[in-house]
């Protein structure tokens, strides 16, 4: 048998199973449970666990709820985190403070959400569309964790519509940036 690794940035695992973070899903506690049923039923815990999306700027303002979310268990490890964010600026400073407080160990960067609240502000799956502000950003986070070995994952969609990909220049840009990996959701945001 086979056995299939991943190495993201300084992050190896063991298994290529990432648990996606799904709002109001994956706090520590359904995390907890996803990890004890991985190592009851493999006898190990391989995978990567993200926690729910947090907001950059909500994080960077000091928001209890926010703070909250970014709970991780004891044993949990490695810790991931996943940003929403629109500004390169509160991009920098959330990621910076991830760093400095070592609230995680790695960081995905939001841009696949179709949620139509998150889109009409111009986040989520409609960012890519804005290819210098997309790249801004994902800049802005690989310089706040430089030389500390968080790697900076990126998530996005195929595009908005089948009339507007965004995909192919999104990873490129997110490449050029610095990020130590991307995900694509194969699907347009429509």
């Amino acid at each position: 048998m086979t056995t299939v690794s991943l190495t993201i940035g300084s992050i190896k695992l063991a298994s290529p199973v990432i648990l996606a973070p799904m709002a109001g899903v994956t706090n520590v506690a359904f995390r907890t449970l996803c990890r004890e049923q991985e190592l009851a039923k493999t006898g190990t815990v391989s995978g990567l666990y993200v926690c729910e999306m947090i907001t950059a700027r909500a994080l960077v303002e000091g928001n209890e709820k926010t703070r909250h979310m970014t709970t991780f268990g004891p044993d949990e490890h490695p810790r991931s985190l996943q940003f929403y964010t629109t500004d390169p600026e509160y991009t920098y400073k959330a990621a910076r403070m991830v760093a400095d407080n070592n609230l995680a160990d790695h960081i995905d960067m939001n841009f696949g959400c179709p949620v139509p609240k998150v889109t009409r502000r111009g986040g989520g799956s409609a960012l890519p569309y804005k290819r210098r502000l997309f790249g801004n950003i994902v800049a802005a986070a690989v310089k706040a964790v430089a030389g500390t070995g968080i790697p900076i994952t990126v998530k996005f969609r195929i595009g908005i519509d089948d009339d507007h990909h965004t995909h192919l220049d999104a990873g490129r840009i997110a490449a050029a940036e610095g990020a130590a990996a991307v995900a694509l959701h194969a699907r347009t945001a429509a």
